[in-house]
């Protein structure tokens, strides 16, 4: 018996009684039965559970048996998923809301007799973005969804608006320091006027601004209107002859024009009429330019937008990542172009014109008539009227010093 005792350290933690066989994937406590692991599991709350986020030397991960567990860990997530639907399938759970099926889908739920089981959760729509989507559609803008879950797709809280029967974007703002600001904003508003709600300048310059147009406009008008009642006018806003003050009746005057009809009717505009083209100039020393998605070049593309034009307006036959992004710069358009070399933008004409057809995604279709036509061109020949006899004299002229 001497030195034959095992050491304490030796036996089961639990029992101190037999050596232990068994050991803790949480925690490494050797046990040596399935009793002494139960006890241990209550006496130390542990779950027994191995932690894949457990710290690892790096020697260590470049082992066999890191890897194993790796990859059990991942395949037991994927039982766990294929285990989640089968049990929804099953019981006929509900999905979670805001999510939802098309009508083909329910369809074919129905005819298959599955009851209200949805086939294909991920494909459906958020409620109400069906309707942003016929809205932008009828409106003649091309939306590029992004992936579900990314931050833009997040961001994107763009929907049908029943009661102005028109459209809420989504704006996205950027400032010449890179700052963003996301608003949602109709699209019979005027660019300045939604700039203006998702950017209130201070409270001490707006009341500056108001002070001055009440200098300025009894001034002008003073011979002309004995009555100057309600001749304030709020900053950056059209004399009182004009209805663009406030926005309701501003809605009532451009829904007989320029609203698009509501998702569940006609997905055509009425605004087929041409209307004159708005001069572009600076709003409060602010110049508007709408952001062109998808293209080539680093440097973003921007289109000059004048401050009047109403959103509906300018993002027709435009293409849209998920919701429009307007940059509200210092610079006026012809200081871009002057410093088009050291500026960190550059203008949709100059990309237009520097771009190539395959850049641009576009068929070199348009180029075909200026191939053809070549035979006018002074650097090239005719083709077509050439004599071939005369051709091959001139050949075996070049082949042979004398033509028999």
């Amino acid at each position: 018996m001497d030195g034959a005792d095992p050491l304490l350290n030796e036996l089961c933690s639990i029992c101190h009684i037999n050596p232990p066989k068994y050991r803790c994937p949480r925690c490494s406590t050797r046990t040596c039965s399935l009793p002494c692991t139960r006890r241990h599991k209550l006496w130390s709350q542990c779950s027994g559970v191995r932690d894949p986020a457990a710290y690892l030397k790096r020697s260590e991960l470049a082992s066999e048996s890191a890897f194993d567990r790796d990859f059990n860990f991942i395949t037991g997530i994927e039982r766990t998923l294929e285990r989640a639907e089968r049990e929804v399938e099953n019981r006929g759970i509900e999905l979670a809301r805001g999510q939802a099926i098309s009508n083909e889908e329910a369809e074919d739920a129905q005819s298959s007799g599955a009851g209200h089981k949805r086939k294909h959760p991920n494909k459906g729509l958020v409620k109400g973005e069906a309707g942003f989507l016929r809205g932008a559609e009828a409106g003649h803008v091309k939306v590029l969804r992004a992936p579900r879950g990314m931050s833009r797709n997040k961001q994107n809280s763009s929907r049908w608006n029943p009661k102005y029967k028109c459209l809420s974007w989504t704006v996205e703002w950027v400032s010449a320091t890179g700052t963003k600001t996301v608003r949602n904003a109709l699209e019979t508003y005027p660019i300045s006027e939604a700039y203006d709600r998702a950017l209130p300048r201070p409270k001490q310059e707006r009341l500056g601004a108001e002070s001055k147009n009440e200098k300025e406009i009894p001034k002008s008008d003073s011979s002309t209107n004995p009555n100057p009642t309600n001749t304030d006018t709020p900053a950056g806003a059209v004399p009182a002859t004009t209805t663009t003050e406030s926005p309701v009746s501003q809605l009532a005057i451009l829904s007989d024009s320029e609203t698009v009809e509501a998702p569940a009717g006609v997905p055509e505009t009425k605004s087929s009429e041409e209307t004159p083209e708005l001069p572009i100039g600076p709003h409060h020393d602010i110049y508007f330019y709408l952001h062109r998605p998808r293209t080539t070049t680093k440097k973003p593309v921007l289109v000059p937008l004048p401050p009047q034009a109403k959103l509906a307006a300018i993002l027709r036959e435009r293409t849209v990542l998920e919701f429009p992004t307007i940059y509200a710069l210092p610079d006026s358009k012809e200081a871009i172009l002057a410093s088009k070399d050291t500026s960190p933008f550059i203008l949709e004409e100059e990309y237009l014109r520097t771009a190539t057809p395959e850049e641009l995604g576009e068929q070199s279709t348009d180029l075909e008539p200026e191939v053809t036509g070549a035979e006018d061109d002074e650097s090239g020949v005719g083709l077509q009227n050439v004599d071939e006899k005369k051709v091959m004299e001139v050949l075996k002229q070049d082949l042979f010093e004398t033509v028999s």
